[in-house]
């Protein structure tokens, strides 16, 4: 791994990947679409890239003389298919297209565990897919859309389905900076979660090792969006935590959306984000960790979550869904 392209590289999880890849010595190119974002990377030794995944152009200029992808790209929002297909579902597309003729060996693509459908016992390797919402189902999308690019070529790629990813920028935590946050549930499904920096750790390991392969991943234990918000309110006890119950969020959506959708800017308050916090989860901990011969850092929410503040006090950051500059 000498050269690497980051696709999302402004991102909650991005701006992590490049921050590793930095510290191993690598000079990553990052593509981005804003260049009002570039600036949270100011500090490290990168390569910026100027475009976006709908960008033929852009995308063919990124890929140029690299031998690695790691692909976080795309508009990552709990909206309708139709909304998030032509950068997750066909900008994916174009980038295996790009990776295969400039000869890049292998991509990585961060996948999500919204892939599966409501689960009582943990997600494991072979467990079906079975989206039940729109981001899920452009998830499914995109990794077929790369097995058929590898088939074809001799591009490996990795999918990485991560959980819920929560950090000090983290689209939660951007809640906590408020004095109130709202839930849409009862918070007592059980979920997964992994902290942004294992989550990088992740996907930067998976980049190295060549691993090639479909996997869930999460920390060591499961817990519900409950004990998620109890273990915040320990530390910061300011956090008002206003549950609004389930079937009021569906019928407020339902209201919002199609108004809010004819927008270019992104919508959160859509059907697709109440049915992705109120989803059973869990993912059986384990498998990839053990194949890439990998520790979390961060085990559990106990461990994470404590981290996550003392990260959150150190800078100001917008997280990408609520950053309203285009450019």
């Amino acid at each position: 791994m000498q050269r690497v392209l980051v696709t999302g590289g402004t991102g909650v999880i991005g701006v992590e990947v490049v921050r590793l890849l930095v510290d191993e010595g690598v000079t990553p190119r990052v593509l981005v679409r804003r260049p009002s974002r570039a600036s949270l990377l100011r500090a490290l030794d990168i390569e910026p890239v100027y475009g976006d995944l709908q960008s033929a152009e852009a995308i063919a200029r990124a890929v140029h003389g690299v031998d690695t992808v790691i692909h976080l790209g795309g508009r990552a929002t709990f909206e309708r298919y139709e909304r998030l297909a032509p950068t997750l579902v066909e900008g994916t597309t174009s980038l295996a297209r790009a990776a295969v003729d400039a000869g890049v060996e292998h991509l990585v693509f961060a996948s999500s565990a919204l892939v599966y459908g409501d689960q009582q016992t943990p997600i494991g390797a072979d467990t079906p897919v079975d989206p039940q919402l729109g981001y899920g189902q452009a998830k499914v999308a995109a990794e077929r859309r790369l097995a058929e690019a590898a088939q074809r070529s001799g591009l490996t790629v990795a999918s990485v389905r991560l959980p819920h990813v929560y950090g000090p920028h983290s689209l939660l935590f951007q809640q906590v900076r408020q004095p109130v946050a709202v839930f849409p549930g009862t918070m007592t499904n059980l979920y997964s979660h992994l902290h942004v920096l294992d989550a990088a750790r992740v996907l930067v390991a998976a980049a190295r090792q060549r691993w090639v392969g479909v996997s869930p991943v999460a920390d060591q234990r499961n817990a519900t969006f409950q004990e998620f918000f109890d273990l915040i309110r320990t530390y910061h006890p300011e956090l008002h935590l206003v549950r609004v119950p389930e079937w009021l969020g569906l019928a407020g959506t339902a209201v919002l959306e199609p108004v809010l959708s004819g927008r270019r800017r992104v919508n959160m308050f859509t059907r697709g984000t109440v049915v992705a916090f109120n989803l059973n989860l869990p993912i059986e901990p384990g498998p990839l960790w053990d194949d890439l011969r990998l520790k979390p850092v961060y085990p559990t929410i106990e461990e994470g979550i404590p981290a996550a503040l003392d990260g959150y006090v150190q800078f100001r950051w917008r997280h990408p869904v609520m950053d309203r500059r285009r450019r």
